[in-house]
């Protein structure tokens, strides 16, 4: 069991509904081209447009329920919104509060999680036990069949949807024998599920990146299409992001993200002066104990476990989570071809061994001299591990690398206990290769059986 695959829906703020659910609202004509107009200039999904809009009139003028407005003056209103909104440019949506963070991506977490399996559990609970104060909290809605259709009871009152009678709603699920819905601040039904992923960050908000002590590990929470981002593993960059300074311990290392972030990661080393840029590469930020405390040496990482694990409960179980690392190695062996893992999201699993002179010289050859480091599909496919960048200042060209590289590895630390002696493996999130520390692998050739015939 691991701590980072679970998720408490009140630590999570990042609460932006996904663009792809459908509007239980009948807009006007002449607003919906407006809002067209206005989805088409800054790149966003009119169905988010949408959502921006009813928020807006909600909070400008208290409309519950466009359907009992005059059409007149819900063009009106969406002018005022256009008209208000002409400034902004295309890049996506930004959550509100949210900061541009600089450092690199350093991996990301095994498997997908629904965010939104808790909210849920709580709105079944709280709608089984009191049906009022559950809708009067604005966050569950009830709906009934009335006058030839469907309405959403919700805190300020009924609103009408577009479903037929015969049809069961959108995102409804039952609670006491009930339907409900979950509602975003707009008063919407929001969609049941919401598959998430982290992804972790070695940096700081910008404007403190030069700060003793303010470089740290970040968890973004990514959701939705962005939970299957490719990132570059250890390339400068530079996100947004808002972290909550009133989240529970053990939740303040997490970045609520907008919709879209996947589209809006800029790569780039311009954040820190000319002379500075050299201390970004990997190799020199990752392992400087000055900056973070993330860096271990191999020979040292049950130590680490030890130091830096904490103990957790989920459901009345009990587990043990050791820290996340970076590690510096060569590799003996590695596995690039799949596996079957029944434990991965893909079952598909990858694995290299990772050794240095000081485990050699005091273990020879035994099975301690070798550090495991086991890694997923996600990792695989979103972080490129068996892959380095020729030369970056000619070229962005990705190859792949040979056994006896050195590379760095970043991971979370797992302890087993074998004949009384105590293994450390790593649960791989990412893996950082340097053309200049790396030997290249041999590719090209026959490889197939045909060459045999």
């Amino acid at each position: 069991m691991n701590e980072d695959e679970y998720i408490d829906d009140e630590n999570n703020e990042n609460d932006v509904e996904e663009s792809k659910e459908s509007s239980p609202y009948t807009l006007p004509d002449g607003v919906i081209e407006r809002l067209t107009q206005y989805a088409n200039r800054v790149g966003k999904d009119l169905n988010t447009v949408v959502d921006e809009f009813l928020l807006e009139i909600n909070k400008q003028f208290g409309c519950v329920n466009p359907s009992e407005e005059d059409e007149d003056l819900l063009v009106d209103w969406a002018e005022g919104f256009l008209t208000d909104t002409r400034n902004e440019t295309r890049g996506g949506s930004t959550l509100t509060g949210s900061v541009p963070f600089v450092g690199c991506f350093i991996g990301v977490d095994a498997k997908k999680t629904d965010r939104r399996a808790n909210l849920v559990s709580r709105a079944k609970r709280d709608f089984t036990l009191d049906p009022e104060k559950a809708i009067g909290s604005g966050q569950v809605g009830h709906l009934l069949k009335k006058d030839g259709g469907w309405v959403i009871n919700g805190k300020n009152g009924s609103t009408k949807i577009d479903t037929a009678l015969d049809e069961v709603p959108d995102h409804s699920f039952t609670a006491d024998g009930e339907r409900i819905c979950l509602l975003a601040k707009s008063g919407r039904p929001k969609a049941m599920s919401m598959m998430g992923r982290w992804y972790y960050f070695l940096g700081a908000p910008e404007s403190k990146f030069t700060d003793d002590g303010a470089i740290q590990i970040w968890r973004l929470d990514m959701q939705g299409d962005d939970a299957d981002c490719v990132v570059r593993v250890g390339e400068p960059c530079r996100i947004t992001g808002r972290a909550n300074p009133n989240a529970k311990e053990g939740w303040k290392d997490v970045l609520a993200t907008s919709m879209g972030m996947k589209d809006n990661i800029i790569y780039s080393d311009d954040f820190v002066d000319e002379s500075m840029r050299p201390l970004l590469t990997p190799f020199k930020f990752w392992c400087d104990t000055e900056l973070h405390s993330n860096y271990t040496a191999l020979e040292d990482l049950v130590d680490a476990f030890e130091a830096g694990s904490r103990t957790f409960s989920i459901g009345g179980e009990q587990g043990r989570s050791g820290p996340i690392v970076f590690v510096k190695g060569q590799i003996n062996r590695m596995s690039t071809e799949p596996r079957d893992n029944e434990y991965d999201e893909d079952n598909r699993g990858y694995s290299l061994t990772l050794t240095n002179s000081a485990l050699t010289s005091q273990y020879g050859k035994g099975m301690q001299s070798d550090v495991m480091c086991w890694m997923g599909s996600a990792c695989n496919d979103l972080t490129n591990p068996f892959m380095f960048k020729e030369n970056p200042a000619v070229s962005d060209e990705m190859l792949p690398y040979a056994e006896k590289s050195t590379v760095l590895v970043c991971g979370r630390i797992a302890v087993k206990r074998v004949d009384g002696n105590d293994i450390p493996n790593l649960k791989v999130m990412g893996v950082f290769a340097d053309w200049r520390r790396i030997r290249r692998r041999q590719t090209g050739g026959e490889t197939s059986k045909e060459q045999f015939d």
